[in-house]
């Protein structure tokens, strides 16, 4: 078993160490999670603290853009109740709720796709040991989130068009967020490159898979993810087609 590394060593190993760091985490994983659980919850408070401004008028702009495909009886209806939605408390922690809930969902996911395919390609490791792994390959997107918020505060305007999806944005976020290549291209981030290559590393290092094995893991594990967010799309358009 290798020596146990320090918490501030594992966090700056990630960068040009992740295999190694992973594998410490994995052979340590009681209570290290907690870091960079923390960081993700900073992330996402400092996110919202900066743009909450900027969320709250795209709200409203959304939300103008659904109430002018309703029939003028049921909007006036409905203009009472979306009112409240509208103010800045009410869209903040909302989107903190919704954060939060959407990380532990995706931990869990992440956690239950590279378990049994390690499994299933003849590794071992114990569950408890990938699950305390997963959070610390949510890093990039901790430092994506405070970089876009950075931006948006100091610009005065949100970042729409995620990854390559700029490619086939009409502009309107309502029609956008309903093309399936639009939410494809989307994923294609730097970030999210930089998750897939911290998962290798999990599989490679932590798991002991042979290269080639690892890599074709890699893939599947990167599929599912997408398709996952493609399924929600597809699934939410067929339940409230235009």
């Amino acid at each position: 078993m290798p020596p146990k590394m320090s918490l501030w060593d594992l966090f700056w190993s990630m960068v040009d160490r992740p295999g190694a760091a992973l594998a410490n985490v994995v052979a340590y994983p009681r209570w290290r999670w907690l870091l960079p659980v923390g960081v993700m919850m900073a992330a996402v408070a400092a996110s919202l603290a900066l743009t909450a401004p900027l969320l709250t008028i795209q709200t409203r702009q959304l939300l103008a853009e659904q109430m002018a495909q309703l029939p003028a009886e049921q909007a006036s209806l409905l203009a009472p109740q979306l009112e409240q939605m509208q103010t800045t408390p009410v869209v903040v922690g909302s989107a903190a709720v919704s954060s939060a809930i959407g990380l532990l969902l995706g931990w869990l996911f992440q956690a239950v796709a590279l378990y049994f395919g390690i499994l299933i390609a003849g590794g071992e490791l114990e569950f408890k040991r990938v699950l305390a792994a997963v959070p610390w390959l949510s890093l990039p997107f901790a430092l994506e989130m405070v970089l876009q918020a950075v931006f948006a505060a100091t610009q005065g305007y949100l970042v729409v068009n995620q990854g390559l999806s700029y490619l086939v944005s009409v502009g309107k976020p309502t029609e956008d967020m309903r093309n399936l290549l639009y939410v494809l291209l989307a994923q294609l981030t730097l970030f999210r490159l930089w998750h897939w290559i911290l998962a290798y590393a999990l599989l490679r290092r932590a798991a002991r898979l042979a290269g080639g094995t690892a890599a074709s893991l890699t893939l599947v594990y990167a599929a599912l993810g997408v398709g996952v967010q493609l399924a929600l799309v597809a699934l939410s358009n067929m339940l409230s087609p235009q």
